[in-house]
């Protein structure tokens, strides 16, 4: 697979109940940036958290620093979370956000929330 190919890639690493967390890659990362990305993604929220970063860091021979730099680059969502007025996806930061967001039986995204602020304090 070419960088190109990899550049232009989603993909589903957490499925579950036909809910799935998807990544899109920065344009400068490539296949192992993906595999790091992938593999940071798929912690489960019910061991620790910080064994999970440790083990990556030994896996690929990087520090934390450069692993949250690649996980920073990619951009991460939810597809079956959506704002409950403009449709957007739910973009997540942390593992920890994913049961958090799926928990809420709605969700608006800070854009639809400053709008409707912007209305409400208008009046």
């Amino acid at each position: 697979m070419t960088c190109l190919a990899v550049q232009a890639l989603v993909t589903v690493i957490y499925k579950e109940n036909d809910m799935s967390l998807k990544l899109q890659l920065n344009l400068t990362q490539n296949a192992c940036d993906l595999q790091i990305c992938e593999d940071y993604w798929a912690f489960n929220n019910k061991s620790d958290y910080i064994a999970h970063v440790e083990a990556l860091c030994r896996k690929y021979g990087i520090s934390t620093q450069k692993l949250f730099k690649e996980v920073g680059q990619c951009f991460a969502y939810l597809d079956d979370v959506r704002c409950d007025y403009c449709g957007y996806i739910c973009p997540v930061q942390h593992p920890a956000d994913i049961p958090y967001f799926r928990s809420k039986s709605n969700w608006i995204c800070g854009v639809c929330e400053y709008d409707m602020q912007q209305a409400y304090y208008s009046r």
